[in-house]
Parts: structure tokens; sequence; C-alpha cells
């Protein structure tokens, strides 16, 4: 006896060291959208580079001005007459120049807007990531409703056929009518099934999306319910801006920099200025400083002029400097058009959407009633089951098309957000 509890003894040891184990391997964790958003920006790796670019290019800002940084060099040198008793001469010397050119504003200039240019390409990709991952969160959610409402009518449809069965058993029922409550209950349950499988695909998905190990247990916190509720969305006081717009913008900006920088590269002059001063001597007498020798200072300038020739490369990339930035003053006024046709398309479907949930709620409620009625009504023999089954698949399928039509309207604020430039939630608060 004392063997044979020693032994218990141990399995049970192991037993709970293998379930603690587990335990603590599977970590469990609720995460609201926002957390999720911080979860995949994060961790992306494509907006870590993006994050270098934009580094670099903020560098090069800061720096812009270094064109102007003056030279400087030392010199020194030593020379000898072969087969002469002269001693080794020896000369040392130093020199500053600089330069000054017109185009170290067009360079400055260039600096600044790829910057600017850099960071609203960093900020869109941020964008996107987090439209994405906010809407496949809130996808999420409805395959959670979805599966909750595949359960309760799995749920009905078991409890109808339990009921069925009692019925035949008692002699009161025919068994045709267990056999159909019997097949309706497996298809509820395959349907319920067959949802949880592919939830279960998708959250593996996601979590690979926003950079979470596969063995994190995670809990979705929300309910499309809450969209459900969302009153009228206006666009009043709202300041709007796009993306695509400001990055055509930027590019003008930098095509009318490039137009003056050819400009005075064609026409404008260049100063030069530089300052040396040499001393010499040799081994003998050392280095020694001519007398009322200060060193020597330059100064010159150069002018184009073939810029003036209307043939000339100066002009002709002048002219083509002018058809870029006709042609990007285009693309601005045709991605205004379209940005305006965005967004209201993005508010009609809003305004259709929520209208559809208004009627679609009222479509829920009769629909559950119509149910319980033709339940009692089933269960007094004035109803036949095939009216029963249709009644339970009208009310699953309104219950189902209300919980998508909150999908669909958050999906469309999440896309009008990000059409206008706003933070995301502000259109919902």
């Amino acid at each position: 006896m004392n063997i044979r509890y020693s032994a218990m003894l141990v399995i049970f040891s192991l037993f709970m060291l293998v379930n603690i184990s587990a335990q603590e391997a599977t970590q469990k964790e609720t995460l609201t959208v926002d957390q999720a958003v911080d979860y995949a920006i994060e961790g992306n790796l494509s907006l870590k580079q993006d994050s270098i670019s934009l580094s670099a290019a903020e560098r090069a800002k800061k720096y812009s001005w270094n064109s102007v940084s003056p030279s400087i060099n030392a010199t020194a040198s030593l020379s000898k007459t072969l087969g002469s008793d002269n001693p080794t001469s020896i000369s040392v010397g130093g020199a500053i120049n600089i330069g000054l050119s017109p185009s170290l504003y067009t360079s400055i200039q260039s600096a600044k807007i790829s910057y600017e240019q850099e960071k609203i390409s960093y900020e869109t990709a941020q964008r996107t990531i987090e439209l994405n991952v906010r809407t496949a969160f809130y996808s999420l959610l409805y395959e959670k409703e979805n599966i909750k409402l595949l359960n309760d009518n799995m749920t009905n449809a078991q409890r109808q056929y339990n009921q069925n069965l009692a019925k035949y058993n008692r002699g009161t029922l025919s068994s045709l009518d267990v056999l159909t409550a019997q097949v309706s209950y497996q298809s509820a349950q395959l349907s319920y099934e067959s949802a949880l499988i592919t939830y279960q695909n998708d959250i593996s998905s996601f979590k690979q999306t926003i950079g979470l190990d596969q063995t994190t247990e995670v809990e979705l916190s929300g309910s499309l319910e809450d969209i459900l509720n969302i009153g009228e969305i206006s666009l009043d006081n709202v300041e709007q801006k796009s993306s695509t717009i400001e990055s055509l913008e930027k590019q003008l900006e930098l095509a009318e920099n490039a137009l003056l920088a050819t400009r005075f590269s064609a026409w404008g002059p260049t100063i030069t200025a530089g300052y040396s001063y040499t001393v010499t001597g040799n081994t003998d007498t050392g280095l020694k400083p001519q007398d009322d020798y200060l060193g020597m200072v330059s100064l010159g300038a150069t002018i184009p002029l073939d810029g003036f020739l209307p043939w000339s490369t100066g002009a002709q990339s002048i002219a083509t400097q002018k058809d870029t930035i006709e042609k990007l003053k285009l693309q601005i006024e045709d991605a205004k058009t379209t940005q305006e046709l965005t967004v209201q398309t993005y508010m009609n479907q809003i305004k259709q959407t929520q209208s559809n949930i208004t009627l679609r709620k009222s479509s829920v409620d009769l629909a559950k009633r119509t149910y319980d009625m033709t339940v009692d009504a089933y269960n007094h023999g004035t109803k036949d089951l095939l009216t029963l089954q249709t009644a339970a698949n009208s009310m699953l399928s309104e219950q189902v098309n209300l919980m998508s039509d909150a999908y669909s309207l958050i999906s469309t604020i999440l896309k009008l957000e990000d059409a206008i430039g706003v933070p995301f939630g502000e259109l919902i608060k």
C-alpha cells in the first residue's frame, strides 16, 4: 500500500508540474483595438525601415548648409638638389577657401522639403498599418458575434430536437419530424463549428500581423453592439487633409525649387575667396617668415552666359522644369476632385448603412417575436416543423445581417477618417 501510495503521489506531482508549465507557456492577453495598433506599429519591420529613411532626411536637412563650409588645407614639403652641398629646403603653408553660390539657398530648401515629404510618407505608412489593424480587429469582432448567434441557433435547434424526440417516445409525434429536427440540429452544429475554426485561423493571422506570439491566448475587448448606436457623422468644423494631395504639393515645391536651382545654374554668379600663407627656409636656418609678407588673398567671380541662349542646355532645362510644374499642378487639381468624390461617397455609404441598421433593428425584433410565436404554435400543433425552421432561419439571418451592417458601418467610417486625415476614432467620439 505504501508503494502504491508513493507511486500515485509521484504521478500526481508530475501531473501538477506539467499542468503548471502548460499554464505558464500559454499567456493570456485582452486586447483593445488601440493596444492592437500599438503592437502592430511597434513591431512592423517595414515601418522601422521608413523610420531610418526619415532620420536620414532629417540629418540631411540639419546639415544642408554644409556646402558653404570653408575648406582648409595644410602643405609641407622638403626639397634637396642631388649632388649638392646646399641645405635641404623646407616649406610649410596653409590655405582656406570658401565659395558662395546661389545654389546654396536651393540646396537648403530641397533638403527641407525632402524631409517634409519623407515625414508625410512615414505618417502615411503608419496610418495604413493602423487602418488595416483596426479593420481586421472589427472583422474579428463580427466573427465573434456571428459565432454567438450560430451557437444560440444551435442551442435552439438542439432544444427542439430533444422536445421532438420526447414527443416521439410518448407516441405524440411522427418519426419524420424527429429526423427533420435532428438534421436541422446537426446542420446548425456544423455551421457553428465551421465558423469557430474560421475564427481561430483568422485570430492566428491577426496575431502574426500585430507581432504577438502564437502561444499567446488573445481575447478581444469590444463589441459591435456599440457601433449600432453611433450617431450622425458630420464633417462640420473638421479640418480635412489628404496625404495624397500633401505629397503632390511637396513634389510641386521640389519641382519649383529645382526650377529655381536650374535658373541659378544658368544665370547666377559664383563667388570664391581664399587666403594662403607659406613659410620657407632650410635645414640650416630653419623656417623664417618673409619680411612684410602677410600671405595671399584671392577673390573670383564666375558668371555663366550660356543660359541666355535659348538653345543652350540651361535654357532647355528651365523649359523642362516648367513643364513638370504644370503637370504637377494638374495632378493636384485632379487629386482634389477625386478627394471630394471619395469623401462624398463614404458619407453616402455611412448614411445608407445607418438607415439600414435602423430598419434592421426593427426586423430583428419582429423576427424574434415571430419565432417565439411560431414555437408556441408548433408546440400546440397549429404550425408544422417546416414553418418553425423557416422562422428560426429568418431570425438568424436578420441577426447576422444586423451585425454585418455594423461591421460595414465601422469599416466605412475608418476609410473616411483615413481619407480626410483625422485621427482614427475621431468621428465617433
